[in-house]
C-alpha cells in the first residue's frame, strides 16, 4: 500500500529526527479525500503512475513510451516500469505496432472511463467483503489472541 511519508528535518549531524506516516485508510476517509486518493489506495499507485493514468485517459489516443516519458519528465525505463504496472492492473492498454521500415513499437492507451469505474467498483466491493469477513471473525480471533498472549 502507498503511504504518505513526511520527514522532519535532519539534525546538524544529518541524522533523521522523525518520520511520520499517514495510513492509507486515513487518506481515503478524510472529508476532503479525492478520487486520486481512492485510486492510490485501491491500486497502490505512485504519483507517477497516477499521472500516467490521467494523461492516457485525457489524451483519448494511444501514445508511445517516448511521448509519455517526455510528458512526465522521466527517463524511458522509469516510465516503462510504471506503464507495465498499469497494464498488469488492467487500467492501461498496450498495443504492439509495426513500423513501415521494419521493427515495432508499443503504444499505450487508457481504458475508457466506464470500464475504469466498473473495475474500481469491483475493487471497492472486494475490500468491503474483506472488511466484513474480518469483522465476523473479530470476536473469535481477538479472544484467541488474548488467550495466547496470556499463556506466555
Amino acid at each position: 500500500m502507498a503511504y504518505q511519508n513526511y520527514t522532519i528535518p535532519l539534525n546538524q549531524d544529518g541524522i533523521l529526527l522523525e518520520v511520520l506516516s499517514t495510513s492509507p485508510i486515513k487518506t481515503i476517509t478524510r472529508v476532503n479525500s479525492t478520487v486520486k486518493d481512492l485510486f492510490i489506495y485501491l491500486y497502490d499507485l505512485s504519483p507517477l503512475e497516477l499521472d500516467l493514468v490521467f494523461i492516457l485517459i485525457k489524451n483519448k489516443k494511444s501514445m508511445t513510451l517516448e511521448e509519455l516519458a517526455k510528458r512526465v519528465d522521466r527517463d524511458k525505463s522509469t516510465a516503462f516500469r510504471a506503464l507495465q504496472k498499469l497494464v498488469d492492473l488492467g487500467i492501461c492498454n498496450k498495443e504492439t505496432k509495426t513500423l513501415k521500415e521494419g521493427g515495432y513499437y508499443h503504444a499505450y492507451s487508457g481504458i475508457d472511463i466506464e470500464s475504469f469505474k466498473m473495475e474500481t467498483e469491483k475493487r471497492v466491493k472486494e475490500l468491503e467483503d474483506s472488511f466484513h469477513r474480518l469483522l465476523r471473525k473479530f470476536e473469535e480471533d481477538i479472544g484467541r489472541a488474548i488467550s495466547s498472549f496470556y499463556q506466555k
